[in-house]
């Protein structure tokens, strides 16, 4: 009986054993590793714990976890970095634009001007010579200037809308662009509108610099809840990554620029391409559900005739429901109903 309950000890004493150090131990240090990399030291878990392999398949989880957070939190620097050099190079532009062309060109205006105040009386004939260049010139500095405030937001986009923008977009900056608008138009969210307006450059952009296409074509559809918009080209072509993000890594910050700016709205980017043969971009952002006049009805603010389905939003007004064409429309009627509602 002894050598039994001795037995029954040493099994114990073994159990107990390697329960400390195959379980408790590796436990304990996976324990530590896990405080450790919840305070940001995210290769905390490289080494292994020497545990049973349940704890050493949590340990190599973890360690794949804190990988990807590493892999997002370098992307995401790269990321803000690009947006800062970005917005640092466009201010550059900007100023060398207004420097060397719009400061100079009416530096040459007033220099223009002032040799016609000199030569007003005593060469009247060469006065209007003069005077002629310099409205030549103006027209020149005034579509300069409209250039480069159609750059940083066309005037076009807030007063008549996505569609129309775009269009001029094609006739100006891309001559034989095939574009198609599909459904009924209809205004958006200013924010909205602007998102799809900068995918829209990005994605021709692209088209032009990378792929070298030779045709381009956009598509923009007015859906029910929905707007999508696509750019397909006949360039080069490439292979898309799984995961858009990774562009980041290697300096391409054009369609990780498009995914973040869509996602924003709760929108979704979709990259179809093959390498040596096309590329399709499509985009597409929720609009929700908006009340629609069931008939032609007049915006109370601008007095524009709206179509059914045609307007961008509504508002209700003492138990009656009016209809805007713009959030401009609307904006105004908010502030002040009274001074749209006829007495």
């Amino acid at each position: 009986m002894p050598s039994v309950l001795f037995a029954l000890l040493l099994v114990s004493l073994a159990a107990n054993g390697w329960l400390v150090w195959r379980v408790w131990r590796p436990v304990r240090r996976l324990s530590a590793g896990a405080v450790r990399l919840a305070e940001g030291e995210l290769g905390t878990l490289e080494h292994p714990c020497n545990g049973v392999s349940e704890i050493e398949s949590l340990r190599r989880a973890m360690l794949a976890m804190a990988g990807h957070v590493q892999r997002a939190q370098a992307q995401s620097h790269a990321y803000a970095g690009a947006l800062v050099r970005g917005q640092e190079s466009e201010r550059q532009r900007l100023a060398h634009e207004l420097h060397d062309d719009t400061v100079q060109a009416l530096v040459a205006l007033g220099q223009s001007l002032d040799l016609a105040r000199a030569a007003l009386h005593t060469q009247p004939a060469a006065v209007g010579e003069m005077l002629s260049s310099t409205r030549t010139m103006t027209a020149q500095t005034a579509a300069s200037l409209r250039d480069m405030i159609a750059d940083l937001r066309p005037p076009a986009l807030d007063e008549l809308g996505l569609a129309t923008a775009l269009r001029m977009l094609a006739n100006t900056r891309h001559p034989g662009l095939n574009i198609h608008i599909e459904g009924t138009e209809r205004r958006l969210e200013s924010t909205l509108e602007l998102a799809l307006f900068r995918t829209a450059q990005e994605a021709l952009n692209n088209a032009r610099r990378h792929a070298a296409a030779s045709h381009i074509s956009l598509r923009l559809s007015y859906q029910p809840h929905s707007i999508v918009l696509s750019v397909e080209d006949d360039g080069r072509g490439f292979t898309p990554p799984p995961d858009l993000n990774t562009l980041a890594m290697d300096g391409h910050f054009g369609l990780v620029g498009i995914q973040e700016r869509l996602t924003e709205y709760g929108g979704t980017l979709r990259v179809n391409s093959t390498p040596g043969s096309s590329t399709r971009l499509e985009a597409s952002i929720p609009t929700g559900e908006r009340e629609q006049p069931g008939s032609e009805v007049r915006d109370p603010v601008c007095s524009a005739l709206l179509q059914p389905e045609q307007a961008f939003g509504s508002a209700v007004y003492n138990g009656q429901t009016y209809y805007f064409c713009c959030p401009v429309c609307r904006g105004a009627f908010q502030r002040d109903p009274q001074a749209y509602i006829p007495k």
